[in-house]
């Protein structure tokens, strides 16, 4: 299940009307970055027959079935908080931390 809240909504609704952009929205999980606790993100994509999608207003929702196995319910939100402001996709289960074979080579590590 998908769950998106009204802030979220009006926000992802005027992101993709300003940037002409189609408006299907699909929860992932990013599987290249910085080890360390998993986040899911978003991003536009076509719908997949292995996906779960669900429609908020004119927006459809996408997650493949088997991430959605592994996040259980997810809450899309928007969060207002100076140069921290964006979306936040929580799910309801704890995610599995990100390995990567890239760590190490940005500034961030170590």
């Amino acid at each position: 299940m998908i769950t998106v809240t009204p802030v979220a909504q009006e926000r992802l609704s005027q992101f993709l009307t300003d940037n002409k952009a189609d408006r299907n929205v699909r929860v992932f999980f990013p599987s290249a970055g910085c080890g360390g606790q998993g986040q899911l993100s978003l991003t536009v994509d076509d719908p997949h027959d292995s996906d779960f999608t669900t429609t908020v207003g004119d927006i459809v929702y996408l997650i493949d079935l088997k991430l959605q196995q592994i996040t259980g319910s997810v809450v899309i939100d928007f969060k207002e908080d100076g140069r921290d402001s964006g979306f936040v996709v929580d799910p309801e289960k704890v995610l599995p931390a990100v390995e990567s074979s890239e760590c190490g080579s940005c500034c961030g590590c170590g």
